[in-house]
């Protein structure tokens, strides 16, 4: 699905804090990949928490869907380490949208991975994609 996006003038940026424990350790002995996966997945929940848009979305009776999640990995991250996770929203198709993710590491301010995944709006009843409304946007842009 290759779209044109539009480029947000304003968009929110959401910031959370992710400690490594044990469980999230893999065989090589560093932060399981599984894991990365699911911090993203966790902070965008939490970024459209944290302004209105998942009771919005709810509200339309609608769901993001991923279309596609591009993941890029470039240091490795170990245990008991803090990462701190960025994320914002800076682009929107009629249907779909962009949010960008990274994530570094607090001790060294490397950046441990970066994810571009693509969102599409989805009527839940029909289970088709819907146009995202101007006021489902709004939740993601800082006011004036």
């Amino acid at each position: 699905m290759a779209v044109a996006m539009q480029p947000e003038e304003n968009p929110i940026v959401f910031e959370q804090d992710f400690v490594i424990t044990e469980e999230m350790i893999d065989r090589n002995k560093h932060l399981n990949n599984v894991v990365c996966v699911q911090w993203i997945q966790d902070i965008s929940v939490n970024h459209s928490d944290s302004t209105g848009g998942t009771d919005l979305m709810e509200e339309l009776g609608c769901g993001w869907m991923i279309h596609t999640q591009h993941v890029e990995y470039k240091a490795q991250a170990f245990l008991g380490e803090k990462i701190h996770g960025i994320t914002w929203v800076p682009e929107y198709s009629k249907i779909s949208t962009n949010r960008h993710c990274k994530f570094i590491r607090e001790s060294d301010g490397k950046e441990i991975f970066s994810s571009v995944t693509t969102w599409v709006l989805v009527d839940m009843k029909r289970g088709r994609p819907v146009a995202i409304p101007e006021e489902l946007k709004d939740k993601f842009r800082k006011k004036p």
